[in-house]
């Protein structure tokens, strides 16, 4: 993914974005070029808090779209003028974050969504400790 976030708001979106996952994500890629920053997350364990399945529901060394949605808050909360390009898509913290999309087929959906176990508790975590703590640093 691109972003116009540096490398140091994406270190600290993962770290905050950790305390949720048991700490199992982790970038894949994080690197800059230009003014620009290219990262992948990832799952230390696929088993873990955070991994993924793939449409055939095995379990895949990738992270899921529930640590995708809240990191990308997390980097909307640290820089609220943060831009992330995903899939040919671009995300801002006015559009395209927790869009849910097929990535079975028409014959027998899977979503994005449900290619995961995180379900109830992971759908929404608390943030509104990071925001006050964020919002003092910032100052």
């Amino acid at each position: 993914m691109k972003t116009n976030a540096t490398i140091t708001e994406l270190k600290i979106a993962l770290k905050e974005l950790n305390k949720h996952f048991d700490g199992n994500i982790k970038f894949k890629r994080l690197d800059q070029s230009g003014n620009r920053s290219n990262f992948t997350l990832t799952v230390q364990n696929s088993s873990g808090p955070g991994g993924r399945w793939s449409a055939q529901g095995r379990k895949i060394a990738a992270a899921c779209w529930h640590v995708h949605g809240h990191f990308f808050d997390i980097l909307f909360i640290i820089n609220p003028d943060t831009w992330i390009n995903s899939v040919g898509r671009k995300v801002t913290k006015e559009s395209g974050n927790w869009q849910d999309w097929n990535i079975g087929s028409q014959m027998f959906p899977f979503y994005y969504s449900q290619s995961c176990e995180c379900g109830p508790g992971h759908d929404t975590i608390d943030l509104a400790e990071f925001k006050s703590t964020f919002a003092l640093i910032s100052r």
